[in-house]
């Protein structure tokens, strides 16, 4: 009987509550896509919604944010990307939040990723946290001041042995 108990305070407690639109996985896939495949990934899963197109330097930056108002307010960014000599596109991708607590899950998945942090600190403003591997380098930043955080995920150039 008690297990019953608590398996309906938990289904009560899950309805209630609500996670981040977007996991650390998906943010990396993100990079590996182009602009149109990242627009298309990001719309048709009915959790973001396309909110402008900005120019700049020749780039079309485009911005979504997070369709449900049950979770904190999230946008994504693409399309800021690098064109390398040999005609390679390194992309980047940027994500904010304003709860902190995704940040500090997507911390976690980029650990369980097994991804190096390669540094940990604090400035004036956030908490600093960098991570990379062969193929990305990330930068999560949880906000000292305010009620909010960002990650940038930026692909790097991978050199072949």
């Amino acid at each position: 009987m008690k297990k019953y108990i608590v398996f309906l305070a938990l289904l009560f407690a899950g309805v209630n509550s609500y996670g981040q639109s977007i996991s650390f996985f998906d943010l990396t896939n993100l990079t590996n896509l182009t602009d149109g495949q990242a627009h298309t990934y990001l719309t048709l899963g009915n959790v973001f919604k396309h909110q402008y197109i900005e120019e700049s330097n020749g780039k079309t930056i485009e911005h979504f944010s997070s369709k449900s108002n049950k979770v904190a307010h999230q946008t994504i960014t693409i399309g800021q990307n690098a064109i390398l000599s040999n005609g390679t596109i390194l992309r980047t991708v940027t994500y904010t939040t304003t709860d902190p607590q995704h940040i500090v899950n997507l911390i976690s998945q980029a650990r369980r990723a097994q991804l190096t942090m390669k540094f940990q600190g604090q400035d004036e403003q956030n908490n600093i946290y960098k991570f990379n591997n062969d193929f990305y380098d990330i930068t999560m930043l949880i906000s000292t001041t305010a009620n909010k955080g960002s990650v940038e995920i930026s692909q790097k150039e991978f050199v072949g042995y």
